[in-house]
C-alpha cells in the first residue's frame, strides 16, 4: 500500500463524557459488580497475563538485593506482570551511573539469580535482552562473524595477452561516501582495509570495449538505494525508503548494455593473495573484483566486559555465538534457583546498513535459484543485459539479503529459544538506524513469538498542536499523526497468527515530566493501531540507598517506585490490563487486506486512511510469504488458518509481480475472492527468466480479459476489479463502514475485535476537548453496552437501529476512551448509562467550593506541615519557597455546607485542573484515585445536607524539587540523581488548581 502524503486518520466515531469512578487498586471493590459472564469477569479482574510489563534496566550492574526485591514487589503490588531485563552501560543522553557488579562476574551472577528467584516467587515474567546494550554482539564476535559491506574494484585489460598480476584491492569505503547515521560510524568508517577483515567474493571480467556502460542521469541517482548503500535517518518515512527501490529503470535508446555472454567468471583464476592468471581474449575487458569488509559497527552503551562487534545479521553463526556465550549463562544461572527466562529479546535494528555476508552467492542460489555472479557489476552501476534486467537483479539481491535476515537471524533466533523452552521477542522491523536496512518488516516480525515495535512521546506531546499530522517526526515522534511502526507490528501479528502485538511504550527524552494522565492519549493511539501488549520504557533498577529520585536512564519515561506518583499508579495499570485483555480477545476486524509487494526494503506505512477506502473501514497489510502460504478463501472471504478474515484483497501499484504470486491470486479469485489491481506485465525478478515474463503475460491476459465494469470481471466464483474506489465496491457488496461518527469536527479513533459471543469496539477521543457525536456501528440485533476500562463498570446506553447499523449518541471528555460491546446474548440487570455519557440537558453546576483550604505538606521535602490557602492556587507561584519547589504529596481539607435538597440525578465532585494525580474522600468515604479526564467522582452516596468534609490528596512531579535543589549546596539538597535540572528551569504547575464544584447532568 503506497502512501506519500497526508490522507490521514481522523477516523470519526464515538464521542461522550464519561464518569470516572476510579478504584483505589486493581481489584478492590470489584465484588459488587455482576461478573456472571466470563468476558466481563476477565475485563473487571484481568488475568495476570494481561498485565503490562516494563524494561528493567540494570545500568553498570548498580543493583542490590534490597532494590531488586523492592522493585519486583512494587511492580507486582501495582499491577504489573513482567519485566524485560536489559544489562547496559550508562552514558546515553549524558546520564552517568557509578560502577556496580560487572556483567557475568560472580557478584553479578548472584544478583541475577536473586532476581530470578524473586520473580518466580512473585510470578513475574522475566524476558532478557540477549546482549549488553544493543543490538546484538559482544567480545565473542570475531571480524569474520561481524556485519559486512561489499566493496568493488576494477582494472581494465586489453587482449589478447597472458595476464599475471595482482588485482587492485577495493578502497576501504568506496561507494560509502555518504554515510552519516549508523551508530559510532566515525570510529570505523575510515579504518584501513588491513584492519577490516577484507575477504573476496568473486571476480568477473566484462567486455567493455572502451564504451560507457554505466547508468547515467535520473537512473544513476537511484543506484545508491537500489544497491543497498544508501544511508538514512531513523526519522525517514516508509515511502522515503521504499519509493527509490521500486522506481523502475526503463531501458533507454543510448544504453550500451553488456550482454551476459560477454561476462567471464575469473574467481577460480585468482589466488588468496589477489594474483590473477588469465589468458585475456581479444578486446577491451574490465575486471571487477567483488569483496567485503566488516562494517566495524559495535554495540551501543554495552558494558566494557560485554562490548564488541555487532553480529552478521544475515548468517546463523552470529546468533549462535550470542547464545553460546551469553544466552546459556542466563539459562544456566536461572536454573540454579529453579527459574527460567520466559523469552529472549533483541532490540530495534540500530546497526547501520550491513548489506553482505560471506555466503551471499550460496544464499542467492538458495532463494532465487540462479547464479548472481555474472550480475555483480550492476552493484557498480554497469548495465548488464539491459537496464530493466539490471533493476530486476538488484531486486533479487535485496530480497535475498532480506530473506537471510528473516530466516538466518530472526528465524534461527526463534529456533534456538524454542529448543530451550522459551519464546522470542523482536523489534524486528524498526524504526531502524539506518532507516534503509534491507528488511522485509512483516517477514521478520513473523518469525517472532512476540512481534514488537515501539512508540515515543514527543518532546512536547502534551500540546496537541505538536501532534498534528503535518508535523515532522523530530517534533511529534509521529508519521502523519500516527506511530511509525505499530501498524506494521499489528499487521504482522494478525497475518502470522500471533495473539500479541507488542510495543516498547513511552520512550522519550523527557525527565519526570510524565504521569498516568499524560500517557493515556499516546497509549490509546497505539491501542487503535493494534498494539495489545505494552512494555513500558522504562523502569531503571535502583538501590534505595542511592536516594530519590535516584539514578536514571538518559532516555525513556521514568516509571518506577522512585517517581512521586507511584503510590497512585495502580489504577493506570488496571486500565492497561483491562484494555489489553479485551484487545486480545477474538480477532481483529478488517475489511481490506493490502498486498505490499515483494520489494525490499519492504515496510508498512503508519496507520492511515487510504484515499480509495475512506473513513470507517480498517485494514491489514500482508507480504508475499503470507499471501502464498497462509491465505485461502471461504464463503467469499479471504481467511487465514488462525481465524483472521478479510473481504477484499488489494494489489500494489506495480507492473511487476512474481509468477507464483499471480498464480495464487488467480486461485483465490477462482475460489471466490474479491481482488482489486491492475494487470502485471513482467515478473519482479530474474528467476526462470525470460519464461517467467511469458507466464505473467499469459495469466494476466486470462484474468484481465473483459472491459472494465463497475461490477468487476467475473473469475470463477470471484470478481476482479481494476484500481478504483475500494469503498464503492465494498458498499456495492453491502459492506457498510464498520464505524462512523456524524460529528465531522470530532477525531475519534477506533479498533474492532470480534468473538463468537461479542463484537468489541474500542474508541478514543483524540482531541484535547470534549465532543459529542452520533456513532454508527456495523452491528444489528444486539443490545450495546458501554464498558469503562478506567472504572471496570458497564452500562446500557440508549440506542437506535437505523439502516442496518446501531446508532448511539455519546459524549467523550478530553482524550477519553470507552469500549462499546455488543454481546450475542443480552445481559440482564444492567443499569442505564450515567448521564455524563448521554447528556440530555447538559451539565449543571450546583455549587462551587470557594474559599479557604487547609493544606498539609511533608516537611521532609521542604513544605510546611500545615498552611491555609485562601483560595486554590498553583504551588509553583506560591511565595513560600518550600511550597514553590515542593515535589510529592499534599493533603487538601475543607468543610462545606450543602443546604439544597439532594438531587435525584447522580451528583459529582468535579475537580477542575489537577496537577498531576489525586485521591478523593468525602465524609471519610474513599472515592479512589483520579488520574485522567474527566476529573470527577460520583459522590451521590456520601453527600449530606448540611456540613460535609472533603479531603483530596494531590501528588505533583519531581522537577520543582530538583530545580530548587539545583540552587542549593550539595549537602542541603533533598534529592539525589544523575540527571540534574538547572536552577532557572521553569517550574511546573502543581497542586489542586480547581475549581472544585458539585455538578449534575440532566
Amino acid at each position: 500500500m503506497h502512501l506519500k502524503r497526508r490522507s490521514f486518520l481522523k477516523i470519526s466515531g464515538l464521542a461522550g463524557f464519561h464518569s470516572v469512578l476510579v478504584q483505589q487498586l486493581p481489584v478492590r471493590a470489584l465484588a459488587a459488580f455482576d461478573t456472571s459472564d466470563s468476558l466481563f469477569r476477565n475485563f473487571v479482574t484481568p488475568p495476570e497475563t494481561a498485565r503490562s510489563s516494563c524494561y528493567w534496566w540494570w545500568f553498570n550492574g548498580l543493583v542490590d538485593e534490597e532494590g531488586i526485591r523492592r522493585d519486583l514487589e512494587a511492580f507486582k503490588a501495582k499491577g504489573m506482570g513482567g519485566v524485560l531485563l536489559v544489562n547496559s552501560a550508562d552514558g546515553l543522553g549524558g546520564a552517568r551511573i557509578p560502577q556496580g557488579a560487572k556483567l557475568l562476574s560472580e557478584e553479578w551472577k548472584a544478583l541475577y539469580r536473586f532476581a530470578m528467584k524473586e520473580a518466580k516467587r512473585l510470578n513475574i515474567e522475566v524476558g532478557i535482552n540477549l546482549s549488553s546494550g544493543w543490538c546484538m554482539g559482544g567480545p565473542w564476535i570475531k571480524p569474520e562473524n561481524a556485519g559486512r559491506w561489499y566493496l568493488q574494484s576494477t582494472v581494465e585489460l586489453k587482449g589478447p595477452q597472458s595476464f599475471a598480476g595482482v588485482l587492485p584491492l577495493p578502497g576501504n569505503r568506496v561507494g560509502y561516501d555518504k554515510v552519516f547515521n549508523p551508530p559510532g560510524y566515525k570510529e570505523y568508517i575510515d579504518l584501513p582495509l588491513a584492519q577490516l577483515d577484507y575477504r573476496d567474493t568473486a571476480v568477473v571480467a566484462i567486455r567493455t570495449s572502451g564504451k560507457e556502460h554505466k547508468l547515467t542521469g535520473s537512473r544513476a541517482a537511484l543506484l545508491e538505494a537500489k544497491t543497498n548503500r544508501k544511508d538514512a535517518s531513523n526519522f525517514a518515512k516508509s515511502f522515503e525508503i521504499t519509493d527509490p527501490v521500486q522506481t523502475p529503470w526503463p531501458n533507454a535508446a543510448g544504453d550500451a548494455a553488456i550482454p551476459l555472454t560477454d561476462v567471464i567468471d575469473l574467481s577460480g583464476k585468482m589466488d588468496a593473495t589477489g594474483q590473477l592468471r588469465w589468458e585475456v581474449p581479444p578486446g577491451t575487458w574490465t575486471v571487477v573484483r567483488t569483496g567485503h569488509r566488516m562494517t566495524g559497527s559495535k554495540l551501543m552503551i554495552a558494558q566494557p566486559e560485554a562490548d564488541g562487534l555487532s553480529i552478521d545479521w544475515f548468517d546463523k553463526k552470529g546468533v549462535e555465538l550470542q547464545f553460546e556465550h551469553l544466552g546459556k549463562v542466563f539459562i544456566e544461572e536461572a536454573a540454579k534457583v529453579g527459574a527460567k527466562p520466559a523469552y529472549f529479546c533483541d532490540d530495534s535494528f540500530e546497526d547501520g546498513f550491513p548489506n553482505w555476508t560471506e555466503q551471499v552467492l550460496e544464499k542467492f542460489r538458495q532463494y532465487r535459484g540462479y547464479d548472481a555472479t555474472p550480475y555483480l557489476p550492476v552493484l557498480s552501476g554497469y548495465i548488464m543485459g539491459n537496464a530493466e534486467i539490471s533493476d530486476r537483479f538488484l531486486n533479487d539481491y535485496r530480497r535475498t539479503i532480506a530473506d537471510c535476515m528473516a530466516d538466518d537471524h530472526y528465524g534461527h533466533f526463534a529456533k534456538l529459544c524454542h529448543q530451550h523452552g522459551m519464546l522470542v521477542q523482536n523489534e524486528a522491523a524498526g524504526p531502524s538506524r539506518s532507516g534503509t536496512i534491507c528488511i522485509d518488516g512483516l517477514k521478520n516480525l513473523g518469525r517472532s513469538d512476540l512481534p514488537a515495535g515501539e512508540f515515543w512521546l514527543a518532546p512536547k506531546h502534551e500540546d496537541p498542536e505538536n501532534l498534528t499530522d503535518d508535523k515532522s517526526y523530530g517534533v511529534s515522534r509521529l508519521d502523519f499523526g500516527q506511530n511509525k511502526v505499530t501498524k506494521m507490528v499489528a499487521s504482522a501479528a494478525h497475518i502470522y497468527g500471533r495473539k500479541l502485538a507488542s510495543a516498547e511504550a513511552f520512550t522519550s527524552f523527557r525527565h519526570w515530566l510524565d504521569y498516568p494522565g499524560s500517557l493515556k492519549q499516546a497509549l490509546d493511539r497505539a491501542f487503535c493501531e493494534g498494539i495489545n501488549r505494552i512494555v513500558i520504557h522504562t523502569s531503571t533498577a535502583t538501590r534505595p540507598k542511592d536516594g530519590l529520585p535516584g539514578y536514571e536512564y538518559g532516555a525513556g519515561t521514568h516509571f518506577n517506585p522512585n517517581v512521586t506518583w507511584w503510590e497512585f499508579a495502580a489504577p493506570f495499570f488496571s486500565y492497561v490490563a483491562r484494555s489489553q485483555q479485551l484487545l486480545r480477545t477474538g480477532h481483529f476486524v478488517a475489511d481490506v487486506l493490502f498486498y505490499n509487494g515483494d520489494i525490499a526494503p519492504n515496510l508498512v506505512a503508519q496507520k492511515h486512511i487510504p484515499a480509495t477506502l475512506g473513513k470507517g473501514y480498517d485494514y491489514d497489510v500482508c507480504n508475499a510469504e503470507v499471501l502464498l502460504e497462509r491465505i485461502n478463501v471461504r464463503d467469499g472471504k479471504l481467511v487465514l488458518p488462525d481465524g483472521m478474515q478479510y473481504r477484499m484483497l488489494v494489489l500494489p501499484e506495480s507492473s511487476r509481480m512474481p509468477v507464483a504470486v499471480l498464480k495464487k491470486i488467480k486461485a483465490l479469485l477462482e475460489a471466490g475472492a474479491l481482488v482489486m489491481g491492475a494487470p502485471p506485465q513482467t515478473d519482479s525478478g530474474l528467476t526462470n527468466y525470460p519464461q517467467c515474463d511469458a507466464a505473467i503475460q499469459q495469466i494476466a491476459k486470462s484474468l484481465w480479459k473483459d472491459a472494465v465494469a463497475s461490477n468487476g470481471i467475473p473469475v470463477g466464483k470471484g470478481r476482479l476489479f481494476y484500481p478504483g474506489s475500494i469503498r464503492a465496491i465494498l458498499q456495492r457488496m453491502h459492506y457498510q463502514p464498520d464505524f462512523e461518527a456524524t460529528n465531522r469536527n470530532a477525531w475519534i479513533d477506533f479498533i474492532h475485535r470480534t468473538t463468537g459471543n461479542a463484537e468489541i469496539y474500542f474508541l478514543t477521543n483524540r482531541k484535547k476537548e470534549a465532543v459529542q457525536s452520533d456513532c454508527l456501528f456495523r452491528a444489528t440485533g444486539r443490545q450495546p453496552e458501554l464498558w469503562d476500562a478506567v472504572s471496570g463498570k458497564r452500562w446500557l446506553p440508549l440506542y437506535k437501529e437505523e439502516a442496518g447499523r446501531i446508532k448511539i449518541t455519546l459524549n467523550l471528555d478530553v482524550f477519553q476512551s470507552v469500549f462499546v460491546v455488543f454481546p450475542k446474548v443480552k445481559t440482564k440487570g444492567l443499569p442505564s448509562a450515567p448521564d455524563p455519557w448521554q447528556q440530555a440537558g447538559g451539565r449543571r453546576k450546583l455549587q462551587e467550593l470557594t474559599g479557604s483550604w487547609k493544606v498539609s505538606f511533608d516537611p521532609q521535602w521542604g513544605g510546611p506541615a500545615t498552611i491555609v490557602f485562601e483560595d486554590l492556587q498553583d504551588w509553583s507561584h506560591h511565595p513560600d519557597v518550600g511550597i514553590r519547589h515542593y515535589s510529592g504529596k499534599a493533603v487538601y481539607r475543607k468543610q462545606f455546607s450543602f443546604n439544597d435538597a439532594l438531587p435525584t440525578n447522580p451528583l459529582f465532585l468535579e475537580l477542575g485542573v489537577v496537577k498531576n494525580i489525586c485521591r478523593v474522600w468525602l465524609n471519610e468515604k474513599d472515592f479512589g484515585i483520579v488520574w485522567t479526564a474527566p476529573w470527577r467522582v460520583e459522590i451521590t452516596s456520601a453527600l449530606k445536607r448540611g456540613s460535609n468534609d472533603v479531603r483530596i490528596e494531590v501528588i505533583n512531579l519531581w522537577p520543582n524539587r530538583l530545580i530548587g535543589d539545583a540552587a542549593l549546596p550539595v549537602e542541603q539538597r533533598r534529592t539525589h540523581t544523575n540527571i540534574p535540572f538547572k536552577k532557572n528551569d521553569p517550574l511546573l504547575p502543581s497542586g489542586l488548581l480547581g475549581p472544585v464544584s458539585l455538578v449534575s447532568f440532566a
